[in-house]
C-alpha cells in the first residue's frame, strides 16, 4: 500500500522546507508548486493567473449557491465552464493529486490534499500540521524576505488568512484544527531539520 503524507502549515513555520526534507529522508516524491504547474497546464490557465489565484478561495457567489457544498468533479459539463478560475484550478489540482498519490509514496504540501485524498483507496494517508508561535514566524519571514518585523507580521497574517479561507471553503473542514490531523508539531521548538526527522520517525512507525 502506498503512503502519502500531507502537510498543512502556517505561513513562516518552515512547512515547505520541512516537507521537502521529510521527503528526502523517507525517499518519497515531493509535491508543492509542481502540482499547480501540472494542473494549470491541464486546465489551460496562464502562469500569471495561477500566481494570483493559487491557494485562494473563489469569490463566486453563483457557484457556491449552485453547488451547495464543494465536490470534486471532472473537467467537463456546463457547470465547469461557468466556474471561476479558482474553482477550475482546484478541480485540476485535485485530479493531479489523486493521480500522483496513486503512483508512489509521496509528501504533498498544502492544496487541501488531506481532504482530496480522504476517501482514496489503497492509500495510507498521514496528515501533518506544522505551526509555530507568531514571534518566531515573524523573525523567520523578516530574515528570509528582508522585511521589517511589521511587514513580516502583516504578510504572515494575510497569508494565514488566505490559507484558512481556502482550506475551509474547499474542504468544509477547519484549517489548523488539531483533531483534523494525525500529527501536529511546533517547528520553532525543534527547528526544520529535527522537525523533519521527528515526522519521518512517526511516518515510519505506522505500519502499512
Amino acid at each position: 500500500m502506498i503512503k502519502v503524507v500531507t502537510i498543512g502549515r502556517q505561513y513562516g513555520s518552515g512547512g515547505h522546507d520541512i516537507g521537502k526534507l521529510l521527503a528526502e529522508k523517507l525517499g518519497y516524491a515531493f509535491y508543492d508548486k509542481k502540482l499547480v504547474e501540472i494542473a494549470a497546464k491541464d486546465s489551460n490557465i496562464s502562469d500569471e493567473a495561477v500566481a494570483y489565484i493559487d491557494e485562494k478561495a473563489t469569490s463566486s457567489l453563483l457557484y457556491s449557491l449552485v453547488s451547495g457544498s464543494y465536490s470534486i468533479r471532472g473537467m467537463n459539463g456546463p457547470l465547469y465552464y461557468e466556474m471561476p478560475l479558482n474553482d477550475k484550478l482546484f478541480i485540476a489540482q485535485s485530479n493531479v493529486i489523486k493521480n500522483v498519490a496513486a503512483k508512489e509514496n509521496s509528501v504533498i504540501v498544502g492544496r487541501c490534499a488531506d481532504y482530496v485524498l480522504e476517501e482514496a483507496e489503497d492509500i495510507q494517508l498521514i496528515n501533518i500540521f506544522i505551526y509555530a508561535p507568531l514571534e518566531d514566524r515573524i523573525k523567520r519571514i523578516a530574515k528570509l524576505h528582508n522585511l521589517t518585523e511589521k511587514q513580516a507580521k502583516d504578510k504572515i497574517i494575510k497569508s494565514d488568512k488566505q490559507r484558512k479561507t481556502y482550506y475551509n471553503y474547499y474542504s468544509n473542514l477547519e484549517w489548523g484544527k488539531m483533531s483534523n490531523y494525525d500529527f501536529c508539531i511546533n517547528s520553532a521548538k525543534a527547528g526544520v531539520e529535527k522537525s523533519a526527522e521527528i515526522i519521518a520517525d512517526f511516518v515510519r512507525s505506522i505500519s502499512l
